[in-house]
């Protein structure tokens, strides 16, 4: 399982306006398109005697944001050939990796997102530790390290152990800040993989879930196996998917205390056909969770109508499991579709929109990067990775996008695992398409005055204007509002309207 996942990853419209009548007030809208993607970095080749090189290679990890600084990882390259971590601005200044990780005891190619805690950065290391299986450690952009917890040696005959090994994950920051919270794909009593808590100074750790033995037949079990991405927190329980095992052999969503109690499958993926691998509801959940308003989202990489994946939404008991989105085939020959396929990575959401990335398909063949409305509605490819070339995996802007998301002003940033003209994965932003403002609420206060209510694109800037006479061409600008950076929800007062019989109104964004 870990080897798939692995393997996976080796203009500007013209503004047009739309009008929306309540009462007396009318509002029109404007927006735009998608600007393009920008490469920020681009990683350099590997020597190819050593595997070295000054800045990192093949980031399988997303972004963080730290005080308005990109910080990620990669798996390999970097001095010692073990990955780095690198911070940069987002406008792809001051790139540095300020960190080269080595091999044992050092962490060793860390694959999931680093956490930002005040000055800490938390990660994960597949590699390195004390016994080479995986470590959780803390380090900063000056470049020093500490390792919070190794994970210990698995049985070289049936690997396992009690406490898990290889994390793949980022780690799940406990609201009071001293705990983290993460899953092991690897080790533990079945060799399945484990859920952990452990303390940020390193005091203590635990298991919290084993994941049980899978039938030797079928690949079932209740519980799921070989978790792949961290946990999605709310209150005192931990969310979580497992690729692998359940009811249909096709990975799990699950949730547990954060103590360890309460451990219950919420779903299980049903069995895909053995000769089309396809199914209704998706298989082999490699990503994580968000959690919103009591709703989980997540994805799947395979099953689903065209064998390529699913984006989906359950409720956090279990309930009320949707189909959001079903991947396309691609195409047998040129590995293309129009939407992507097999994603991996965790979604993002902001301002009712999901926003996630594919690793596969496009039509460059190389991954795109999408939106999807929380019901489903309004799926939009943002980006398609073009196709590298085949002789030596390089292109201008990079491939297989399987890193999380993150949003910082109306752009997206992101990496790929691969392509770049290093051939070894690319820093990206991709700028969102200014969503139309749609009014939610007109009020007309005691006073007399009118209170407009808009949802737009998260952290935009948007323009009022207003005439008492749609005839005349004449608008007066009365107001600039932003946006919400997370929810796009914006308001304005017109302390004036109780002065004239009819106001018009209308807003766009800039």
């Amino acid at each position: 399982m870990k080897e798939l996942r692995y393997n996976l990853r080796k203009s500007l419209m013209n503004p047009y306006h739309r009008l929306s009548c309540l009462f007396l007030f009318c509002v029109f809208v404007t927006v735009r398109g998608l600007a393009g993607e920008i490469v920020l970095h681009s990683f350099s080749a590997l020597n190819i005697n050593n595997g070295t090189n000054q800045d990192g290679a093949y980031p399988a990890a997303g972004l963080a944001l730290s005080g308005g600084v990109l910080c990620g990882t990669t798996v390999d390259g970097g001095s010692q050939g073990a990955g780095t971590a690198f911070y940069m601005a987002p406008d792809a200044s001051s790139f540095k990796a300020f960190r080269s990780f080595a091999n044992t005891p050092d962490a060793a190619n860390p694959q999931g997102d680093l956490v930002v805690s005040g000055n800490n950065l938390f990660g994960t290391a597949f590699g390195g530790g004390a016994s080479s299986v995986g470590t959780v450690f803390i380090v900063q952009t000056n470049g020093v390290i500490s390792r919070i917890h190794d994970f210990a040696a698995v049985n070289a005959d049936n690997a396992t152990n009690a406490a898990g090994a290889s994390p793949d994950a980022a780690v799940t920051l406990s609201p009071s800040g001293n705990i983290l919270f993460g899953t092991a794909s690897a080790g533990g009593f079945f060799a399945n993989g484990v859920i952990f808590s452990a303390n940020t100074n390193g005091t203590a750790s635990s298991v919290l879930h084993t994941f049980s033995v899978l039938d030797s037949n079928t690949g079932t079990n209740t519980d799921g196996a070989i978790p792949l991405e961290g946990l999605a927190i709310s209150g005192g329980t931990l969310y979580g998917t497992a690729s692998a095992g359940g009811a249909g052999g096709n990975g799990t969503v699950f949730s547990v205390g954060t103590n360890g109690s309460n451990f219950v499958t919420l779903y299980s993926f049903t069995a895909t056909d053995p000769v089309t691998g396809t199914n209704t509801d998706g298989a082999v959940p490699s990503g994580g969770l968000i959690l919103a308003n009591g709703v989980l989202y997540g994805t799947t990489m395979a099953g689903g109508f065209g064998e390529d994946g699913v984006i989906f939404s359950i409720a956090t008991n279990g309930s009320n499991f949707t189909v959001l989105h079903q991947f396309t085939s691609v195409d047998a020959v040129t590995r293309t579709n129009a939407d992507g396929a097999k994603p991996v990575a965790n979604l993002l959401l902001a301002g009712g929109t999901l926003y996630g990335t594919a690793p596969a398909g496009g039509s460059g063949a190389s991954g795109s990067v999408f939106s999807v409305g929380t019901n489903g509605s309004q799926f939009q490819t943002l980006y398609n990775f073009s196709a590298v070339n085949p002789g030596n995996g390089t292109n201008a802007d990079g491939a297989i996008p399987d890193g999380d998301l993150v949003l910082t002003g109306t752009s997206l940033y992101g990496t790929t695992f691969a392509g770049g003209f290093g051939a070894a994965g690319t820093v990206f932003s991709v700028s969102l398409p200014l969503l139309p403002a749609t009014v939610t609420g007109i009020i007309i206060n005691p006073d007399g005055s009118a209170t407009l209510s808009f949802l737009g694109s998260p952290n935009s800037t948007n323009v009022v204007q207003s005439t008492a006479d749609l005839t005349s061409g004449l608008w007066q600008n009365i107001s600039t509002n932003t946006a919400d950076p997370i929810t796009g929800i914006w308001n304005f007062t017109d302390t004036t309207a109780s002065q004239l019989p009819v106001q018009f109104y209308r807003s766009y964004s800039r």
